[in-house]
């Protein structure tokens, strides 16, 4: 079998069936976008990518195991007092964002859609959030299922939590702690493969860990720091291959890229940046055969997320004109620079460390520019957004995919001023000289005397989206007063189904009357609607159907609450008269 495989892979028609295959998959995504309707393609989506992120899953595991002795041989390097140290970074990291930052959704309800999708997936095999769903004796059933516009990778990662531990949202901020504290890890081997000296690259992995807003949004539930930790992770593999050129690791890097892709919309800039790593570094291995015949593992990876992309690029992503244009890149330009130079949500050191890592260290000028490029792609990209600036609302998330290569830069940054201090004074010729531990030190106290200075705002809850964390709040509280067996018309079925909690979507008391009347019947007159933060906002269209809702039913006060102008309440429907 060995044999053939090798004498098809060197027949010297092998690239034209290659690119036909290539071709044969991209065809696939062509004909789904011709001959099938929207509603069909969301079917196939909803199957297809929880299917295909199983697999691609699987085999990342796969190439952790076919890598497991360079993972092992370069762990053994640190199996001494400097792994140690670095221990105590991973664990610190960790232990701040778990106990310090405050733990709360930041971006409603996106957070509870991530969480309800990853529950769909795990318990559904299906992707997307529900508009209706029941629970028979803890069996979980969604009837309304919608696509969401969000690309799937961080509910999948969400679902396999759910998977060994059951369903709790709490999870997903655990997870997110994980992630955030691997990242520093992650940043500190970059540095490492990239040339530097462990101090150097334990002061890349420090920086990472004491940018503030990396710490806020990594006792969230949201998408961000998976997206850049996968992003970080596939430049890992990239570098190691490209040092290499071995198989094993071309192979783990084309199964690591269409996952990566698939965390946030712009997730997909790693494979062009990829590509311009293989341009720079070696572009006669974009004519190797073996190249195009791992890449296979992308095409066929990527296939539902190019599909996904056609299918939600007629959706209005809160914007009424264009989401892409130059008008926004003065605005953007201005906020999202200022942000990494005012020294107010930033550590302006942080800033400083990095240009002097860019421009005045000795590590080779290709990495540099690959890690200016990387930052490059994942902050630019936003300039042109609409709402791509840092200010617009709870944006400012979108900054955390320009961490981790600014942390890197800082770290190089960081050994470049060691290296100053040291050859400043005289004394460090001296064999017995303790002047480059001195310095050491002294940069790693000027970080963390800048970080304690943003301390207040990582454990601050803030003003931002009070309205709907109240909602959330007294939401968890009302449900409570009410029969398990019972089902509750909200505008967010999403957080009620997380908790174990019936729920459908409020239009539905409108739409489907004969749908309200037959639960009403079914769960013994135990059916609740929630007046919650929609019913309050400015939004006419949810004003009114508030109002209606209150006019067609009998609504009895089971649960009310205030936070400001706002009210929140929890209230018992019953029909006003008999429907025929």
């Amino acid at each position: 079998m060995k044999t053939a495989l090798n004498k098809i892979y060197q027949h010297r028609l092998y690239p034209v069936l290659l690119l036909g295959i290539h071709l044969a998959i991209l065809g696939t995504v062509i004909y789904f976008i011709d001959f099938c309707n929207d509603d069909q393609i969301q079917k196939i989506l909803g199957k297809w990518i929880p299917w295909n992120l199983k697999f691609n899953f699987f085999l990342i595991l796969t190439a952790i195991v076919v890598c497991h002795r360079d993972i092992f041989n370069a762990a053994k390097e640190f199996f001494n007092k400097r792994g140690a140290f670095l221990l105590v970074l991973v664990c610190s990291a960790f232990l701040i964002s778990a106990f310090v930052a405050s733990r709360t959704h930041r971006i409603y309800y996106d957070e509870d859609i991530y969480a309800n999708t990853a529950q769909n997936i795990a318990l559904n095999g299906q992707t997307g959030y529900s508009d209706y769903g029941t629970f028979e004796y803890d069996e979980y059933y969604s009837h309304w299922t919608t696509y969401n516009k969000e690309p799937s990778g961080w509910p999948y990662l969400i679902s396999l939590v759910f998977d060994l531990g059951g369903i709790d949202e709490l999870y997903a901020f655990v997870l997110n702690n994980v992630i955030f504290s691997a990242s520093v890890l992650l940043t500190f081997l970059i540095a490492w493969n990239i040339g530097a000296d462990y101090v150097t690259a334990f002061f890349a992995g420090l920086a990472f860990a004491t940018i503030p807003h990396n710490l806020i949004w990594a006792n969230t539930a949201a998408a961000e720091p998976s997206a850049a930790f996968f992003t970080g992770l596939t430049l890992l593999v990239l570098i190691v291959f490209l040092k290499t050129q071995k198989d094993r690791h071309l192979f783990a890097l084309t199964v690591i890229i269409p996952f990566a892709s698939q965390m946030r919309p712009e997730s997909l800039l790693i494979g062009l940046l990829a590509f311009t790593a293989f341009c720079v570094f070696c572009p006669k291995m974009l004519t190797h055969r073996r190249v195009w015949t791992y890449a296979l593992f992308i095409t066929v990876m990527i296939a539902p997320s190019l599909l996904h992309i056609y299918f939600v690029s007629g959706h209005s992503w809160g914007a009424e004109g264009p989401k892409f244009s130059f008008d926004f890149l003065p605005n953007n330009l201005d906020c999202n620079g200022m942000y990494y130079l005012n020294n107010k949500e930033f550590p302006l050191i942080l800033t400083v460390l990095a240009t002097l890592g860019l421009v005045r260290t000795r590590f080779l000028l290709k990495w540099r520019l690959m890690i200016l490029c990387w930052f490059i792609l994942f902050w630019g990209i936003f300039l042109f957004f609409y709402a791509g600036s840092y200010r617009y609302g709870a944006d400012v998330r979108f900054a955390l995919l320009s961490f981790m290569p600014l942390a890197v830069l800082a770290g190089f940054g960081a050994g470049f001023m060691r290296d100053l201090i040291t050859a400043i004074n005289p004394a460090t010729q001296k064999p017995d000289s303790h002047q480059p531990q001195t310095a050491v030190t002294l940069i790693i106290l000027t970080v963390l005397f800048s970080f304690a200075g943003f301390l207040p705002m990582v454990r601050q809850v803030s003003q931002e989206a009070w309205g709907a964390r109240y909602d959330h709040k007294f939401a968890r509280e009302f449900i409570e007063k009410i029969p398990r067996r019972s089902i509750v018309l909200t505008h967010t079925p999403t957080m009620f189904l997380l908790w174990g909690q019936n729920a459908i979507q409020t239009y539905a008391g409108l739409n489907d009357p004969d749908l309200i009347e037959n639960l009403i019947q079914k769960f013994q007159g135990h059916v609740y609607f929630h007046y919650n933060y929609w019913c309050n906002t400015q939004s006419l269209k949810n004003q009114r159907l508030c109002r209606a809702i209150k006019d067609k039913y009998h609504l009895k006060e089971i649960a009310f609450a205030r936070e400001q102008h706002y009210e929140y309440g929890l209230y018992q429907m019953g029909l006003k008269e008999p429907r025929k």
